[in-house]
């Protein structure tokens, strides 16, 4: 029978031998593609030949062995390999920074301490089971964004062959009574918010009276909203092509990346009322031109959602409006449409939402929603005169300092 060959990543025999005033130490390595090679070093002794020739293993092992995933790894070693190939995902748009910035929190916070060092083939069902039911009792939703983080560790490990199967797979689901359920605002309570930002001098000059209709007017989220820009908006046409977002990565700072939350699927030409069309018009004229963002801050640079997050919570606890957050506009929006009977097609498509048969992502090319969204929109201000956008001085007034 021929001889078994050399494991990957390691070596056989060294042989040394005297050559002239040096020493020569030689051993056959099989690489990680398969081949073995020979490996020779010199040195002045013969000691010192073969002290020569293991560190050029080490160094030949050591980018693998970086990388190398085995049974007895600890957890937080295959972890952070993990975490890497979401930071290069993100690096190549494929993943969002928001959600390295979650997994990486829920990681350090909840799911190193429980289980990092923990070794590979000590990950049963069981211990992850247990491990998320403590976090569980701190609260649902970061155990089941902790469970997201365990099975993609854990399928690491099993690409490179160091468990069987993934153990999260048959882990309990994680249920849990919503915090609050979803909310869409009346008549009366768009009222109220148009004035309270209408009244507001900081609402004012961070543009939410405008940025609340845009967002009614549309059913976007905000970080869509304060992407868009001039050359995204047809006035005569009277639509807006929903295809950028604004977010902003630890380190690296506020971007607007070329695709929407659900990626290319949630691009999407979104037809406006005429009321959204005459407040273009106003901040166009206003505005004018060298400033491509619609709502630009005081430098005319894009604003960063977060701090309009932070301004919007301050005007609506002044105003005593409890709940109302900006992804309220956007159910307010699916709301008002389903109660003017538009079919539920239409309304995916105005939101931009991914999940649609596989018929209708391969094959329907849709990228301008139907004009009945529009249409039915038309009348969310018809009843109430108090809330058709009116224009304001504030707009050519000294911005607010702020970012």
């Amino acid at each position: 029978m021929p001889r078994p060959p050399l494991p990957l990543g390691s070596y056989g025999k060294i042989t040394a031998w005297q050559d002239g005033d040096s020493w020569i130490a030689r051993t056959h390595y099989r690489d990680f593609d398969g081949r073995t090679r020979q490996v020779k070093r010199r040195g002045k002794s013969k000691a010192a030949a073969i002290r020569s020739l293991r560190s050029a293993i080490v160094d030949r092992q050591a980018p693998v062995k970086e990388s190398e995933v085995v049974p007895d790894s600890r957890f937080t070693k295959v972890a952070e390999l993990w975490l890497a190939e979401v930071r290069e995902a993100v690096d190549a748009g494929r993943r969002s920074p928001g959600t390295l910035d979650i997994y990486a929190s829920i990681y350090r916070r909840h799911v190193e301490p429980a289980l990092g060092e923990m070794r590979v083939r000590e990950m049963t069902t069981p211990v992850v089971d247990r491990a998320l039911g403590v976090i569980k009792k701190r609260s649902a939703s970061r155990a089941r964004t902790a469970k997201v983080v365990i099975s993609g560790v854990m399928k690491l490990a099993a690409r490179h062959g160091a468990i069987a199967y993934n153990p999260v797979r048959e882990v309990a689901r994680i249920d849990s009574e919503p915090r609050r359920p979803p909310r869409s605002l009346t008549a009366a309570e768009r009222t109220a918010w148009l004035d309270a930002v209408g009244q507001s001098k900081k609402a004012r000059d961070w543009d939410l009276p405008d940025l609340t209709r845009m967002m009614l007017a549309t059913g976007v989220r905000i970080g869509e909203a304060l992407a868009i820009g001039w050359s995204e908006i047809d006035l005569d046409e009277q639509t807006v092509d929903i295809r950028w977002r604004l977010v902003r990565r630890t380190g690296v700072g506020l971007l607007r990346l070329p695709s929407t939350k659900s990626g290319r699927k949630g691009e999407r030409m979104v037809p406006l009322p005429s009321w959204a069309v005459t407040m273009l018009k106003r901040r166009r004229l206003a505005i004018g031109p060298g400033v491509e963002a619609v709502f630009p801050d005081s430098l005319g640079g894009w604003r960063d959602p977060a701090n309009v997050r932070r301004v919007w919570r301050q005007v609506r606890d002044d105003a005593e409006l409890d709940g109302l957050v900006s992804h309220t506009l956007r159910k307010t929006v699916a709301s008002f449409l389903d109660d003017a009977d538009v079919s539920a097609r239409k309304i995916s498509d105005q939101l931009g939402h991914a999940k649609i048969s596989m018929t209708q992502d391969r094959y329907l090319g849709r990228r301008l929603t139907d004009r009945q969204t529009a249409d039915v929109l038309e009348e969310m201000f018809a009843e109430d005169t108090k809330t058709v956008p009116k224009p304001y001085s504030d707009l050519d007034a000294e911005p607010d300092s702020s970012p």
